[in-house]
């Protein structure tokens, strides 16, 4: 009876787990969606509060960018009507067992105002949870397409 008892309360902690895991990439993975959705949008409140306040990012040429300089570029990007726009695809969420850290896997695209696609790649998104929820801590984003002609030929000037 009392290996009954004690297998179903460890399964029960397990599950405890378990669900408390699902709510977190849930919420990691709506926050996402949210920031994909203001960026779709040109709202940049709505997408500069998915972003902890010490926030870096490492862009697809490998040049470094703090959270003001990453705001404000999007602040450009939406000013211009003919601005690449940006969207990210979780492919994985994995939670820290060590903190109130998670990694998310995904892949990037960069879509023309017609919607074809110019660029994307690959990224990393570290996230931090925080009394206000998930919040992105820093991101590294890997070009590896290129399919606009143009877009391609301005990138590998500013990628030397």
């Amino acid at each position: 009876m009392k290996s009954v008892f004690l297998a179903c309360l460890l399964m029960g902690v397990a599950l405890a787990g378990y669900a408390q895991t699902n709510k977190d990439e849930a919420e990691i993975r709506r926050v996402r969606g949210e920031s994909n959705a203001a960026i779709a949008k040109s709202n940049l409140a709505a997408f500069a509060t998915s972003l902890t306040d010490d926030f870096v990012m490492v862009r697809g040429n490998g040049v470094f960018a703090s959270r003001a300089e990453y705001v404000k570029a999007f602040e450009e990007d939406f000013r211009t009507s003919g601005s690449v726009r940006y969207e990210r695809i979780v492919d994985s969420v994995e939670l820290s067992k060590a903190g109130p850290l998670a990694a998310e896997h995904g892949h990037w695209v960069g879509r023309m105002p017609d919607g074809h696609p110019a660029y994307g790649g690959t990224y990393l998104a570290m996230w931090r949870h925080t009394d206000a929820g998930w919040k992105i801590r820093s991101e590294l984003f890997v070009r590896l397409t290129c399919e606009d002609a143009a877009v391609c030929s301005a990138y590998q000037n500013t990628a030397k």
